[in-house]
């Protein structure tokens, strides 16, 4: 694959937690059904214990769905893509494109990976999860910031990238 084909191939970033956040769900969905049917058999023999009980089981409820909610938004939404022009964060408010020339840094720090754009502003990739997959993020954003900026430059240089290459080889055009 040339140069200019890999700057063409897009890169998903994608939190990873997908399985580990489903299989909690379920599991601590099946632990609500239990301690509904604990609280339901006690419930004969003493109410404040049958209270209890279920007051449990709906706060394993709501854990459950939480955690289900957290795998769907891993699994569907939270996502971040590297095209040959810009970094595309994926979320919930929809999807937002930030150009190379409009960035100055991106940030990995205790396992948040963020955009830091020329303003000041800063951009929270939530697609990007954990310190080995920040810094390959920040390494994979700078590559191809670089790339962008030479093929910016050739473009007002008038050059063209291609015959540049050829004749750095030793080809001829």
């Amino acid at each position: 694959m040339t140069e200019s084909a890999a700057a063409r191939t897009t890169e998903r970033f994608r939190p990873g937690g997908v399985v580990h956040a489903l299989v909690s769900g379920l599991l601590e969905l099946a632990l609500a059904a239990v301690l509904l049917a604990i609280s339901l058999e006690v419930g004969r023999r003493s109410q404040p214990a049958a209270t209890s009980v279920s007051v449990a089981a709906a706060l394993w409820a709501v854990l459950s769905l939480y955690s289900l909610a957290v795998a769907a938004l891993r699994a569907k939404v939270l996502a971040a893509e590297l095209d040959e022009d810009a970094v595309v964060l994926h979320g919930l408010g929809g999807v937002r494109r930030y150009p190379y020339e409009d960035l100055s840094a991106v940030e990995v720090s205790r396992g948040r990976t963020r955009l830091v754009a020329r303003d000041g502003r800063v951009h929270r990739v939530r697609g990007v999860r954990g310190p080995s997959q920040g810094r390959r993020f920040r390494t994979r954003v700078l590559a191809r910031a670089t790339e962008a900026v030479g093929r910016h430059a050739a473009r007002l240089g008038g050059g063209n990238d291609d015959q540049d290459r050829d004749q750095e080889a030793g080809g001829t055009s």
